[in-house]
């Protein structure tokens, strides 16, 4: 970065919205004080150095009236923030990413006296996604099994136009029923919080625990054998749901049910907000700086078929109506796709799919006119299906790379053989809601394939033939495409190694020893990320192999990319941790907590290996000195354990405070007093919820854990999504199946991989990473079991247990 030329334009910046922010009219719409007004000045000259842009923009917002601003302006004033910081500095000088951009709006609107719920109506992480999740990489990838497992366990066969059939039918029915689908999303999260709310302390409320893991625990995924006579799945659902509901409600007095109903009545009309918002009746409209979501009427919506490369859309409705596309008719579609040659060349979309959606938004103007025609007939198409076999045994993170549009649609659905991964857009959808549709489509697929097990296709008079989409290339856009922007180059991995079962027995321990031992699965992953990152030893062989590279001055650069890389750090990166925050608000999706544990502060790895060796030095005792030993070793146990007791309330509470989208309060944090300072000093670090999004940019990882899937899913694999800001390095996702076998997965953006890529090192590169997620597999696994021998080794802890 030009250092001088960013000092220049922040202060340029500040002079200006300084000379604004203090002007008589705007003191009288502002309610902060002078050195507020100087420190939020500061501040947004400093993240949004854009000239006289930030002013103008303050300006505007002092004329209107009143305290709301519209999203439309709000959009088009952070596009404004853009253009301006890219007129103002070049390219290289610009840093901030969308997160920082939109924060410096909010800090415009507190200058400006403004509400900003107004401003962000389908919550901040919506307007943010639109902006900052919008690339390639911003995709979840999720893998269910249950279609190739049920069909295989009976003994069911399929042909290959049956397979492809059934999925098209899924894909038409789950897009005629979407509207269901979230309005059950949103009745049954809202609902049970509402329940939980006016009902706590009473004993049906408390005997049932946490209301919605309650419900998502006898949750169907698919019509099941009580099924009514032409009974959707989502007339299913709320049936059961409902009955759900009536079993807890039949346990209150009539006010709380009065009480629960009053509050239901007043959240309805939020409903169809958000099924505005979370529909996939639409598709991404790409800007230099963000994506817009065009609704499509379903009447005009198809479904996107890939089949050896070429492209087909099929329409989800019949001709001139909102009726379903009769399955006679898809299944002749199919058969006529599959089996009768095109006598055209196979052109890819892989290349386009790739491109930084900037470029994508550039070049799609200039695009040949039978090009654009034909790219535009696939905006038409929410969920494409790529029915090419992918290799069953391929990372997800591959497999999506084959065939899979340009990025302007919600959902890719590849075909694996053994199993189905689903495709992802951020915008469109979060890690558990994908993972939940994922399964639901699949239930759906099953149910197809089994009413077309003995079907054999016939001819449907008087169809329309379905042709491949026309796809050609002039040579002036090969030429654009070579040379554009790409997105972040990526390597993954994926890992079976950690063990679960050994955690959840740990976590009984901790239960058994102290009630403020109270570390959920996740906490430990986190807990044991942040101590893997400080303590990685890399690969010898490896080392070796980056070494003998390094001696080619074609791969010195790389080389000493990837060297510095794989050393540990001073100390672990912040870690953003998304969490779902639709069960208060359906609106909102996620509340990003991001979190930087204290290592060295709190001494944990020290105490660590203290504690062992005390347990070491206690078990070879001499019985002389045994006693002297074990009150040795227990004063250091209890140390630790009390340290990773504080660890664990204290994440408790983070969590809790970023969900209710406010700063800790005075009071919380007296609560925990007694906790040590670095501790104190973390939770009181916490955002509010109008700083949120500049502690977004504060991240290095993502950890993204969508929990143990219910015992009736078939859900299996996981792989989480990564920003658009350069910033973002290491992506983790976490899925343990119903089999209780925990899978971790890890996309790497680290700039040593993009430099390996180049040279033409990409496995190397791939090797890296995947001994990099090995290694903290297997440290995980290790660590659990050094807790469970400190743990285990106590009077308190046997004497329970005895």
């Amino acid at each position: 970065m030009n250092s001088k030329k960013y000092d220049q334009a922040s202060l340029a910046t500040a002079q200006n919205l300084r000379t604004i922010a203090k002007d008589k009219q705007m003191r009288q719409l502002s309610q902060l004080s002078l050195p507020e007004v100087d420190a939020t000045v500061e501040i947004i000259s400093r993240i949004v150095p854009a000239g006289n842009v930030p002013g103008m923009i303050l300006s505007g917002l002092a004329r209107l009236s009143g305290r709301q601003v519209s999203s439309q302006l709000a959009q088009r004033d952070v596009n404004l923030l853009f253009s301006g910081l890219e007129s103002v500095l070049d390219k290289k000088t610009v840093s901030a990413g969308p997160a920082a951009v939109i924060w410096g709006y909010q800090q415009l609107l507190r200058l400006a006296g403004k509400n900003d719920e107004e401003a962000f109506p389908e919550g901040l992480w919506q307007f943010y996604a639109n902006y900052s999740l919008r690339e390639d990489t911003a995709r979840y990838g999720v893998e269910t099994h249950g279609f190739d497992t049920v069909l295989r366990h009976h003994q069911i066969p399929l042909s290959p136009v049956n397979r492809v059939t059934a999925w098209v039918m899924a894909a038409i029915s789950s897009l005629h029923q979407y509207d269901d689908w979230l309005a059950n999303e949103w009745r049954e999260r809202v609902y049970c919080a509402i329940l939980q709310e006016v009902g706590a302390g009473m004993p049906s409320i408390t005997r049932v625990g946490d209301l919605y893991g309650a419900w998502l625990r006898k949750r169907p995924y698919g019509r099941g054998a009580d099924a009514e006579a032409q009974e959707t799945y989502g007339a299913y659902r709320r049936r059961h749901f409902d009955q759900f509901m009536r079993g807890v409600l039949g346990g209150l007095d009539e006010h709380t049910r009065y009480a629960w109903n009053q509050r239901v009545q007043v959240a309805k009309p939020a409903l169809a907000d958000y099924q505005r918002q979370m529909s996939i009746l639409a598709y991404l409209n790409p800007s230099p700086y963000g994506e817009t979501r065009e609704p499509v009427a379903l009447g005009d919506v198809c479904v996107g078929l890939i089949y050896q490369h070429r492209y087909y859309v099929i329409p989800v409705c019949e001709p001139g109506s909102q009726t379903p596309t009769a399955v006679d008719t898809v299944q002749t579609y199919i058969n006529t796709i599959m089996n009768q040659p095109t006598g055209l060349s196979a052109m890819h979309l892989t290349s386009l799919a790739a491109l930084k959606r900037k470029e994508w938004a550039s070049l799609r103007q200039d695009l040949n006119e039978t090009l654009r025609q034909s790219l535009n007939q696939l905006r038409f198409a929410p969920i494409l299906i790529n029915a090419d076999p992918q290799s069953p045994t391929t990372l997800i993170s591959d497999i999506r790379r084959a065939e899979r549009g340009v990025g302007d649609h919600p959902l890719t659905i590849f075909d694996a053989q053994k199993s189905f991964v689903f495709d992802f857009s951020h915008i469109f959808f979060d890690g558990v809601w994908a993972a939940t549709v994922a399964e639901m489509m699949t239930r759906e697929a099953l149910s197809w394939a089994t009413y077309l097990r003995e079907s054999v296709p016939t001819a449907v008079a008087e169809i329309h033939p379905v042709r491949p989409l026309l796809l050609p290339f002039e040579r002036n856009e090969v030429i654009f495409i070579k040379n554009a922007e790409q997105a972040t180059a990526e390597t993954s991995a994926e890992t079976e190694l950690a063990q679960v079962k050994p955690i959840i027995a740990l976590r009984k321990m901790f239960k058994m020893r102290n009630d403020l031992l109270q570390l959920s699965v996740n906490d430990l992953l986190i807990l044991y990320r942040a101590i893997h990152a400080v303590t990685y030893q890399p690969d010898n062989r490896l080392l070796s192999t980056l070494q003998k590279l390094g001696q080619d001055s074609k791969l010195d650069t790389a080389v000493q990319q990837a060297l510095q890389a794989i050393q540990p750090p001073p100390h672990p990166h912040p870690i953003l941790i998304p969490l779902d925050a639709s069960h208060q608000n359906p609106k909102e999706r996620i509340y990003p907590l991001v979190f930087e544990i204290p290592l060295g502060q709190l001494n944990l790895t020290s105490l660590h290996h203290q504690t062992l060796n005390a347990l070491t030095t206690y078990q070879q005792a001499h019985p002389h000195t045994r006693a002297q030993a074990y009150a040795s070793f227990d004063q250091l146990q209890r140390d630790y354990l009390a340290t990773l007791a504080s660890f664990g309330q204290v994440l408790s509470h983070a969590q809790t405070i970023t969900l209710q989208a406010q700063s800790p309060s005075q009071s919380a944090i007296k609560r925990l007093a007694h906790l040590p300072a670095p501790l104190q000093q973390l939770l009181d670090q916490i955002p509010s919820r109008f700083n949120l999004l500049n502690d977004i940019s504060k991240g290095r990882e993502v950890f993204a854990n969508v929990g143990q899937v219910a015992s009736n899913s078939s859900l299996s694999r996981f792989i989480s999504a990564k920003d658009d800001h350069e910033q973002k390095t290491l992506i983790w996702g976490v899925m343990t199946d119903a089999n209780q076998i925990m899978r971790i997965s890890l996309r790497d953006f680290r700039p040593h991989v993009g430099a390996l890529i180049a040279v033409g090192q990409r496995p190397l590169a791939q090797q890296l990473t995947q001994h990099y997620l090995d290694s903290y597999a297997r440290g995980l696994n290790g660590f659990v079991d050094d807790l469970q021998r400190i743990t285990r080794t106590s009077r308190e802890t046997q004497i329970l247990s005895s």
